[in-house]
């Protein structure tokens, strides 16, 4: 696979409009954001050190003729660069889905398109009753639809249908990057429904569209029990759980990979009943992947709350992790929907991970996938209890009555 002129053209004509609309800071700090992921990738490339964060823009500078004369332009082609994973887990390639997929230009073409370009921000959130003993599905980064015969998404998809629960939620993420079609063909034709409703969170990728189709589209179309808000609560005689916005207010500079919180988030937060326990749910991460370091938002939420919540389940990051409690806060990493991902092998022995996904997919297409999947918890009055399940239905991790 290579670049095709009608797609370098696309993105060309979406950069002089961006280069038209913003002024020159703005400008320098996109170009210097694309060239630090550039470094990077060809860091790692050449086998040292380097960040995966941000691995969609890899080619940005490519398909402006902007990259440095101490840099080259990155592969293509397959057989220019054979798949290999990354510590981290992301797979490091030109296939589907992997860091220099050339499809992942779309989300560059529609970040210089809407740069400035959002759709209005719903700040009435929705704060629903929820029964005392209930059963809820969380999926993370699960938007790439059903691009293959028993694609990820859709063996997922089939077992969270199979398990009928109450509710199901979206942590966000829909691909390449949010547009009306995808969100349409990726999300809401195929989200698998609980028998009580169905929520979805924004994301960085459907801010790369400005967030126009995830509100006009998916919370129009699909998602309906939000009532066009982005944030949202639900709540039962022992239990609040939030649905945090973490992408709409954070920095395009930064290409949305840093979660932010406006205020409006922040003071609902604090009008929010925290007494009881508290589930949070996000896109951006709580802590980073070794659970170690603090996430963007990590200090907004806990601040807002007054404390650290019970549970806090994010996405952003293409894994399944288990991180072992921190005195009574107990964070997830439920970023494995649909995006093929490998064993993470910087996971291994951490005293932070109480288990991680590194059982073989067994995909003939895609020999270094580890299985996806998704979480089902439920709610018995004070009592939670979870499931980590695979795409094929089995049970990979769990706790009873926490």
């Amino acid at each position: 696979m290579s670049f095709e002129k009608h797609l370098i053209d696309r993105v060309k004509n979406a950069y002089e409009s961006f280069k038209n609309k913003v002024d020159k800071d703005t400008h320098d700090s996109v170009i210097a954001a694309f060239e630090e992921v550039h470094r990077n990738i060809d860091s790692i490339i050449k086998g040292n050190d380097g960040s995966t964060i941000g691995s969609e823009f890899a080619h940005a500078l490519a398909l402006l003729d902007k990259v440095p004369d101490d840099l080259k332009q990155l592969p293509q082609k397959t057989e220019d660069l054979t798949t290999r994973v990354r510590p981290d887990g992301e797979l490091l390639g030109v296939g589907k889905w992997e860091m220099l997929d050339p499809d992942w230009i779309e989300a560059i073409e529609q970040l210089l398109l809407h740069f400035d370009h959002k759709a209005e921000f719903n700040t009435n959130p929705v704060c629903l009753h929820i029964p005392d003993n209930v059963s809820i599905v969380i999926a993370g980064d699960w938007g790439t639809g059903n691009w293959r015969e028993k694609s990820p998404s859709s063996l997922v998809g089939k077992h969270i249908a199979k398990l009928n629960p109450d509710y199901t939620i979206h942590l966000g993420d829909v691909y390449y990057a949010g547009t009306k079609e995808q969100e349409i063909n990726n999300l809401v034709e195929l989200w698998p429904m609980g028998s009580q409703g169905a929520f979805t969170l924004n994301s960085n990728h459907e801010m790369y569209s400005g967030a126009i189709p995830y509100f006009q589209q998916a919370l129009a179309k699909r998602f309906v029990k939000q009532k066009g808000c982005s944030y949202f609560a639900l709540e039962n005689s022992n239990w609040l759980i939030v649905g945090l916005d973490t992408a709409y207010h954070a920095s395009a500079k930064d290409l949305y990979l840093k979660g932010k919180l406006d205020d409006s988030q922040i003071n609902w937060l604090k009008t929010l009943p925290t007494h009881k326990r508290i589930i949070v749910l996000s896109h951006h991460e709580g802590y980073d992947i070794k659970g170690k370091n603090k996430g963007s938002v990590y200090d907004q939420v806990i601040d807002a709350l007054g404390r650290e919540p019970d549970f806090w389940y994010w996405g952003h990051l293409h894994n399944a992790i288990a991180y072992k409690p921190k005195g009574k806060f107990y964070g997830r990493c439920i970023g494995h929907g649909s995006i093929p991902y490998g064993d993470a092998t910087l996971l291994k022995g951490e005293d932070t991970v109480a288990w991680y996904e590194n059982k073989s997919a067994n995909d003939p297409d895609i020999p270094l996938r580890v299985l996806n999947g998704f979480a089902l918890i439920t709610l018995n009055e004070q009592l939670l209890s979870e499931r980590l399940i695979a795409e094929n239905g089995d049970v990979r991790f769990e706790n009873q009555g926490l």
